[in-house]
């Protein structure tokens, strides 16, 4: 399976920073520079925990969403997080982290990677306006990560 897209991996508690990266993918994606998933796409009926381990196979780089809410996520520790960090080692998947709220970052595997924004400074403790200039970034350095 060719690892070509972008998988979003986020506590639900923090939905509200999925909603404000959305457009900016969106605007690459209608380019056909950039493939995102969420298990927002995930269609009611379907077999969520399949839909979600094929999207992580297709995976070429995770954008986590860090919070102390993802940071204790049993889903996440168990299932998506070993996945790519498996992938990770085997040179596969790239691991962005965007630190969203105040957490124990540097106490947990992700602190292996460089996050994308500043980790005393999370999403949560910005304005609206910095926290587009954050997600203008990341969508920047996508569009040429993903090609």
């Amino acid at each position: 399976m060719k690892r070509n897209q972008l998988f979003i991996s986020y506590s639900h508690r923090d939905s509200r920073h999925l909603k404000e990266v959305k457009p900016h993918l969106r605007f690459l994606e209608v380019r056909g520079l950039v493939n995102f998933w969420d298990d927002q796409k995930i269609a009611p009926g379907a077999g969520w925990r399949k839909e979600i381990e094929e999207a992580l196979g297709r995976t070429k780089v995770a954008l986590v969403l860090v919070s102390a809410d993802f940071l204790v996520s049993d889903f996440i520790n168990e299932h998506e997080l070993p996945m790519l960090l498996h992938a990770t080692r085997k040179g596969e998947v790239a691991i962005w982290p965007i630190i969203v709220g105040f957490c124990l970052f540097f106490q947990s595997p992700l602190s292996a990677f460089q996050a994308l924004n500043d980790p005393t400074r999370p999403l949560d403790a910005l304005k609206k306006s910095e926290r587009e200039n954050v997600w203008t970034r990341v969508a920047a350095r996508l569009s040429s990560s993903l090609k």
